[in-house]
């Protein structure tokens, strides 16, 4: 993929979802899909054969923080791969981050693009109200495939 491949993959995805600035998201990497804050980036000379996704989860709470933490490295080692995720800490914003690399990225469209990120969009929403809050002790394989919609429970 080049660059232009990326802005107008960018663009379709917008279209996609209904975006009001459809060239937004090429502009500035950062779209807001059913709330949740994702940012796209694309660089043509290191890495071209793929696209760096950024899913804002959400801050983590100030009491539990250690238990979520802990929570957190477990579900990276149900998933931590370049094609099926990885979850961090954003220490500038305090937030946990769900990062996926897209591999080939000139396979999809704009539609399946978009899908996607609605997926990773609810992913995060379960993720927020489940995984961020230090009372529930449920298991986090459980936490995880419920968290994914039906076409991405490979990842769990």
């Amino acid at each position: 993929m080049d660059q232009a491949g990326f802005l107008n993959l960018c663009r379709a995805t917008s279209v996609a979802l209904g975006c009001a600035d459809p060239d937004a998201l090429g502009d500035t990497h950062i779209i807001d899909v059913d709330g949740t804050r994702i940012a796209l980036f694309f660089d043509e000379d290191l890495a071209p054969d793929r696209i760096y996704c950024y899913i804002n989860v959400g801050r983590l709470p100030a009491s539990g923080r250690e238990a979520i933490l802990e929570r957190i490295l477990a579900l990276n080692l149900l998933t931590a791969t370049k094609t099926a995720g990885i979850y961090g800490l954003d220490q500038i914003t305090d937030s946990l981050i769900f990062v996926q690399h897209f591999i080939y990225p000139e396979l999809m469209t704009g539609d399946d693009l978009a899908e996607i990120l609605q997926g990773y969009s609810a992913h995060a929403d379960s993720l927020k109200q489940n995984l961020l809050d230090p009372s529930n002790l449920r298991p986090v394989p459980d936490l995880l495939a419920e968290s994914l919609n039906p076409g991405m429970q490979s990842l769990a």
